[in-house]
């Protein structure tokens, strides 16, 4: 008999979860390139306008507009008691959805003053320098990164030289940064700040030696009326780089400085891209600057070539918006007493203006009192542009595919999100900003994550994903973005995009297989050269390690070629045994069709109840 709670739980539960989410950054038009990188330098005067307002929300707004991949920032405080004692370089991250690093150069009012770098790019590492300092003037600093861009290494430098006439110090300063960088002349490299001298100078002069600066003259102060340029964007090696544009943002009250903006592209030599492209299909390889190349010997190591395909992937499907996320708000929509299990038909708030469809199972057993939680499983569905979800809870009249249900018997609990634009889920993804419906996919994917760990009945640290074709590379997909997915089971759902129907370059035209709207359109930019997608099946794979995953590759596959999946596993192997379980990457190869029949089903709950201890229902 069920008891009060557990009507509590049926009936209540889902309408009383709030949401309370911040509503996202305005995300911008992008047409962001892999190999382009966007620049910004701006010297925000800690945040003071020429209204002698500090507002770093106006200054982050300026950083959004033109969805930079690197900020470099000057005269930035760190909790200072003018500036109201905060950290200004973090909340300008949290503002921006970027991440902060802090260079201090000088103590100032119980904190610090200096120079910051905002990145969307994988960081590697980086440190603060300081400059010359000459006739006791203020301390003034260097801050040097390494970031991963285009599968290579960056280096970029921040600074700020001194502001007084005597211009000696600035020569130092340029002198100084010079010999940092000209002992790795083939490294690509980035110089942005507030130099303080104009282009005529000697200071300027000297940085030419080695920096060559990014677009023509552009007065960038006084921000009201602006008559001299004193802010740049370098760039080294000169033949490696193309300037596509350079501006100063019209901004003049946020600051006493306007910000400078650029796109550069990265151009390479024949020689140069294959050895890039055979450093990319190594996947322990791990570049230390673009003629070199280290192998990654332990999963520390390893995180800097995770980090490279984690960019790889932001580069096609577009980034995960910032949001301060709660459980979502559930409306019960039907609700189906299917035996050992419950079927509740809902929509859940994936997005302040997105409402997700699917069905949530429940078992029976886990809605007494008493009942200890279970592992919860997100359930993926395949292609069906009629049924949708329905298919994976018994409903599409389609065999070897109700594995929702199969599993809540089993004592599961499942969740099974419908995939955005097919059947009756329509969201429109312009409207929403989304870049691909493969990223909304996984966003929609990654709340319902959060909605089943708000659920009594659910082992928080027992979360699985599986499905079919679509819903293959839709768990792939979802678990390199989320690691509370512990165990990943995916049936014929990839093999290596330069595989696809044998490279057929007619599947890659716009709005054709993976270039769909609701799947990647950018992916359409790389029609004639497959190689350059910057990531690929066998990298996705190895981000999952060493948690638990098994392929499904049947040896008759139609969609997905069963040679290319074993050489990617064989390739992401490497990864599970760098953390020392090899054996948790898990591949079968049924004597069938595009199929996920009942022997691999058995074979992959078999492995979830060993994964989560789970004895399963009877």
């Amino acid at each position: 008999m069920l008891t009060r709670i557990t009507c509590w739980l049926l009936c209540g539960l889902f309408v009383s979860l709030a949401s309370a989410q911040r509503q996202p950054a305005q995300r911008q038009p992008d047409q962001r390139q892999p190999d382009q990188l966007r620049v910004l330098s701006y010297n925000i005067h800690h945040g003071a306008g020429t209204d002698q307002k500090i507002d770093l929300e106006r200054i982050a707004r300026t950083i959004r507009s033109v969805d930079p991949d690197l900020v470099l920032l000057q005269e930035v405080d760190r909790k200072v008691t003018r500036s109201g004692s905060i950290d200004q370089a973090s909340q300008l991250a949290e503002l921006t959805g970027l991440q902060a690093i802090f260079g201090a150069n000088i103590n100032l009012q119980g904190g610090q003053y200096g120079n910051a770098l905002l990145t969307r790019l994988p960081l590697i590492d980086h440190q603060n320098h300081q400059l010359p300092n000459l006739d006791q003037g203020e301390q003034r600093g260097l801050k040097e990164a390494k970031v991963w861009f285009f599968g290579r290494p960056l280096k970029v430098f921040g600074t700020h030289f001194d502001h007084r006439r005597d211009d000696r110090e600035r020569v130092a300063s340029a002198i100084a940064v010079n010999e940092r960088v000209s002992a790795t002349a083939d490294v690509p490299a980035i110089l942005a700040g507030d130099i303080n001298a104009t282009r005529e100078t000697t200071v300027l002069k000297t940085l030419a030696k080695q920096w060559t600066i990014a677009g023509p003259e552009l007065p960038t102060i006084p921000s009201s009326n602006p008559n001299r340029q004193i802010d740049f964007i370098f760039y080294r090696p000169s033949n490696h780089w193309k300037v596509i544009e350079t501006k100063v943002l019209n901004e003049p009250i946020a600051s006493d400085h306007r910000p400078i903006f650029s796109i550069l592209q990265w151009t390479e030599g024949d020689s140069a891209r294959r050895q890039r492209l055979e450093n990319r299909r190594q996947i322990l390889s791990i570049p230390d600057h673009t003629s070199e190349r280290s192998i990654a010997e332990n999963p520390d190591q390893w995180q800097t070539r995770a980090a490279a395909i984690q960019h790889g992937m932001e580069a096609v499907m577009g980034r995960l918006p910032s949001l301060r996320r709660q459980p979502p708000k559930v409306t019960v929509l039907q609700e189906v007493d299917c035996g050992s299990y419950v079927r509740k038909k809902i929509m859940y708030q994936s997005e302040p203006t997105s409402q997700t469809p699917a069905y949530l199972c429940i078992p029976k057993s886990l809605l007494t009192e008493n009942s200890p939680p279970a592992p919860a499983v997100l359930c993926l569905h395949p292609t069906d542009n009629q049924v949708g979800h329905d298919v994976v809870v018994g409903l599409g009249g389609k065999p070897n595919r109700q594995y929702a249900s199969e599993l809540a018997e089993r004592g599961y609990v499942t969740l099974s999100p419908s995939y955005p634009q097919l059947a009756d889920y329509q969201p429109n993804l312009d409207t929403l900003g989304w870049k691909s419906g493969t990223l909304k996919a996984v966003w929609d994917n990654i709340r319902g994550i959060d909605l089943l760990q708000s659920l009594p009945f659910v082992r928080k640290d027992s979360i699985a994903a599986i499905g079919h074709s679509l819903g293959g590379h839709n768990a792939i997909y979802t678990a390199a973005h989320d690691a509370r997915i512990q165990a990943v089971i995916s049936s014929c759902g990839l093999d290596s995009y330069q595989d696809y129907y044998g490279g057929d370059p007619a599947r890659w035209m716009p709005g054709q297989g993976w270039t769909q709207t609701r799947y990647m359109p950018r992916l359409a930019d790389y029609r004639n050269h497959l190689e350059d997608i910057p990531y690929d099946f066998h990298e996705l794979v190895a981000l999952l390690a060493p948690r638990h995953v098994m392929i499904v590759a049947p040896l008759h596959d139609s969609n997905f070629r069963v040679e290319s999946v074993r050489r990617l596993t064989a390739e992401a192997r490497k990864v599970f045994a760098l953390h020392g379980q090899p054996d948790r990457l898990i591949v079968h190869h049924p004597d069938c069709q595009h199929d996920f029949p009942k022997e691999m089903r058995q074979a992959a709950y078999e492995m979830l109840d060993t994964t989560f201890s789970h004895s399963p229902s009877r």
